[in-house]
């Protein structure tokens, strides 16, 4: 097996982890449908909308971070 192949297994692995206490915090749901390939589909439950004000913040922070960040790395 290739490093690509490797990485890709090993992301998908991850993202599946990651999913899967996202639903057992209640803050996806996971719908399966029955078909072939299995498609999954997750959406946010109201727990997990609560949060997206709180992501728009840290991204708002994020990029004003980033901003000054460069603002004050150009200076020096």
């Amino acid at each position: 097996m290739n490093s690509e192949n490797r990485f890709l297994r090993s992301l998908k692995k991850m993202l599946t982890q990651q999913l899967r206490e996202l639903e057992k915090y209640g803050i996806i749901s996971r719908k399966t449908y029955p078909t072939v390939p299995p498609m999954v589909e997750y959406s946010l439950t109201e727990i997990g909308k609560e949060l997206i004000p709180i992501m728009e913040a840290m991204d708002h922070w994020g990029k004003q971070y980033v901003k000054e960040y460069h603002k004050n790395k150009d200076d020096e």
